[in-house]
């Protein structure tokens, strides 16, 4: 079968599992490696002279987006879209019914960028609403601040109230002190909001934008790094915690500096299907 070559769009695809790489390739999706697994020779990894790979237990994806920022894998190229997903999630055309197999997922998973995009600078994932939570799930994550601000019982969970109930208010709260003084204000109340574009999938034209995002993203996160280091970041929650604090802010900053479109994704974990 010929397979189409697409040269609008280069789009990473976040593995931790060394599975479906020909998937992935088939599908104009070109395969990262991260985390401790063994993998083929042929995936790129987030590995080379300075890296950060062995923070990514705290820093998730954020080690590969740290090559691609310093070792110029994206020098000399010259892409109109710059994306990312995931093993698990990926961008899909609109009104794709969900896949049910790896052959109903090829066809939905999104290979080019459509003309809608011609007016935007950046793509994220449709919002995530974060409603009323349940009972057992705000009790079971965080019992303490549900006693110190019991009406989440009955209201909407905030940005800043979800992330207190999953990682904590000290990080959140100490995090925000460390941004520039003119963000300060405006992440708190973006913070305020009742919905986020989640799991640090974007799509980015061009790599001066790009580049821009990871100059402030980095510098930011390596000042929380210092604060938290002396602290035992050993449950999920605070693992990856550098992870957790730039799914907030990526959203925040390309809305506060760049023309932004809300795209939807699918979840499907392929490494589960077979």
């Amino acid at each position: 079968m010929l397979i189409r070559k697409y040269t609008n769009m280069k789009t990473f695809c976040i593995s931790i599992y060394n599975e479906n790489y020909l998937f992935f390739k088939k599908n104009n999706l070109t395969p990262i490696a991260l985390g401790n697994n063994d993998f083929d020779e042929n995936w790129i990894n987030d590995k080379f002279q300075n890296d950060i790979s062995h923070k990514n237990e705290n820093f998730g994806e954020y080690t590969f987006h740290y090559r691609l920022w310093k070792d110029s894998l994206l020098k000399n190229k010259d892409y109109k879209w710059i994306s990312f997903c995931t093993y698990r999630r990926f961008w899909i055309n609109k009104d794709s019914p969900p896949p049910t197999n790896m052959d109903e997922l090829s066809l939905s998973i999104l290979k080019e960028p459509p003309a809608e995009w011609n007016d935007y600078d950046c793509i994220l994932a449709e919002p995530m609403i974060l409603g009323k939570q349940k009972l057992m799930k705000l009790l079971k994550h965080n019992f303490i601040y549900i006693f110190r601000k019991p009406s989440l019982l009955i209201n909407q969970c905030t940005i800043k109230d979800h992330f207190y109930l999953n990682h904590g208010k000290f990080f959140l709260d100490k995090a925000i002190k460390l941004l520039d003084l003119d963000e300060q204000d405006k992440f708190h109340d973006y913070l305020n909001g009742y919905a986020f574009n989640p799991h640090n999938l974007f799509i980015c034209k061009n790599s001066l934008l790009l580049n821009e995002f990871y100059s402030k993203i980095f510098g930011w996160l390596f000042k929380c790094e210092e604060v938290f280091k002396k602290f035992n970041l050993d449950t999920y929650g605070k693992k990856r915690i550098y992870g957790f604090l730039a799914e907030r802010y990526l959203p925040f900053w390309f809305k506060e500096n760049s023309k932004t479109l809300d795209w939807p994704y699918i979840y499907f974990d392929t490494n589960k299907i077979k």
